[in-house]
């Protein structure tokens, strides 16, 4: 990254004439811009070298790129040339590079956010497991209650999606997801780990997947909230979960809850590599929840076993944040 935006900066100040064509004919003072443009990204560049600066300078270079964007519509609506590249298809795929560019420089980020969002009807059911069922199934150590695993399944709502500098679009920043996931202990530090993310959202999976490593999945989702009854239905294949919930007043957490619950760190694996990602948010409110109607046949792709069920709850929403999720490295004798 560092070496292409100096690159395309010295370019700037090296042949102009070639960005000319990409500024309208109303705007003054053409030259010039490209000259500033070019020079402002020899100093982000430049800025992105030292660590004490390289989250202010990846965070400035991301809102830069949206500031641009305009300016490459402008040019693929109009079919200008530019380097060679005259073709409406051609010119539109560069707008769209602007954005893997826009994600990469917000991936260099260190300890600033890098997507919020919004949890809202998060439903928790946790499920009981003699530890030897699933640690073989898990590249990291389990985290255990009473010596007990957990294996929890979550279905919830997420809404306001959204990334640096760029608004939440509601057709695209919603969507129900369903997961199951356990718990483990990685470096000393507690965390989460996810077997399936299950969504309804075929660009929310495109997004995780991709951007943060994490395994989510296109399935057919159901689901709705109304006078108080929770109602879902998921499937996928032979997999599926349905539920009918009556949900009941605010109530303090347990110890189990707050040992379930506050966690801020997620961790996964993609292809050999491993990774760590935090989130930021308050502590979780929780309300009882007394469930009516229950099909699980989603755990299943975890463990064939009947599951004895360890405790249930329900958060009506949650404002969270994430850090970009880092490489890790582990023990030999955590990954075993």
């Amino acid at each position: 990254m560092i070496i292409f935006i100096f690159l395309a900066g010295g370019l700037h100040l090296y042949a102009p004439e070639k960005f000319l064509g990409a500024i309208p004919s109303f705007i003054p003072f053409p030259l010039a811009i490209i000259y500033i443009t070019g020079l402002l990204e020899i100093v982000l560049a430049s800025l992105l070298l030292s660590e004490k600066t390289q989250d202010f300078a990846a965070k400035a270079l991301a809102l830069y790129l949206i500031i641009l964007l305009p300016i490459h519509v402008y040019v693929s609506y109009y079919g200008i040339e530019m380097f060679g590249v005259n073709s409406h298809f051609g010119l539109w795929v560069r707008t769209g590079f602007q954005f893997v560019l826009y994600f990469w420089a917000l991936s260099i980020q260190k300890e600033s956010w890098v997507i919020k969002q919004t949890w809202k009807d998060v439903l928790f059911i946790h499920y009981r497991v003699p530890p030897e069922k699933i640690k073989h199934l898990l590249p990291f150590d389990l985290d255990l209650y009473d010596n007990q695993a957990v294996l929890s399944v979550v279905p919830f709502y997420m809404s306001g999606i959204r990334f640096p500098f760029l608004p939440s679009i509601p057709s695209m920043s919603n969507l129900w997801e369903l997961n199951i996931r356990t718990y483990v202990n990685v470096n000393g530090v507690k965390g989460i780990y996810f077997f399936t993310l299950e969504t309804d959202s075929k660009i929310g999976e495109f997004v995780a997947k991709n951007f943060f490593h994490l395994p989510y999945r296109y399935s057919k989702i159901k689901a709705s909230i109304a006078q108080e009854t929770y109602t879902f239905e998921h499937s996928r294949n032979d997999l599926s979960f349905k539920l009918k919930a009556d949900l009941e007043d605010e109530r303090q957490k347990s110890n189990f809850d707050n040992w379930a619950l506050e966690r801020y760190s997620l961790f996964t694996e993609k292809n050999g590599v491993f990774y760590q990602g935090v989130v930021n948010h308050i502590p979780w409110k929780l309300a009882g929840v007394k469930i009516t109607q229950l099909d699980n046949q989603f755990t299943k792709m975890v463990l064939p076993d009947s599951l004895e069920i360890l405790g249930v709850s329900y958060s009506s929403h949650l404002n969270v944040s994430f850090k970009n999720f880092k490489r890790i490295n582990i023990s030999p004798v955590t990954q075993s």
